[in-house]
């Protein structure tokens, strides 16, 4: 069964994956932008060259733009600006 979460998630991910890939990127939140890429950093390789996760299927990387987890547990979901901060700068 479709969950109307899931449908949201996938539009969200694809337009913000289009975004990212043109020359509208500006349009991007910076905190989106580096939750992202770090996203595509800390992910399985194995994950990446299969271009879904090996745990839950979830499609790499455009769904990595959504705001929800990976069912797979590879990354959690999308921070707001301020706990990315936060969360970010424990890492530098």
């Amino acid at each position: 069964m479709i969950k109307i979460k899931d449908v949201i998630a996938y539009f969200q991910g694809n337009i913000r994956y289009s975004l990212y890939y043109s020359k509208f990127r500006f349009l991007l939140r910076k905190h989106i932008v580096e939750q992202y890429e770090f996203r595509i950093m800390v992910m399985k390789e194995e994950c990446l060259l299969r271009g879904h996760c090996v745990k839950c299927g979830c499609k790499t990387t455009h769904l990595q733009f959504a705001n929800k987890a990976c069912e797979g547990k590879c990354y959690p979901a999308m921070m707001s600006k301020k706990k990315w901060k936060e969360y970010s700068t424990r890492y530098e």
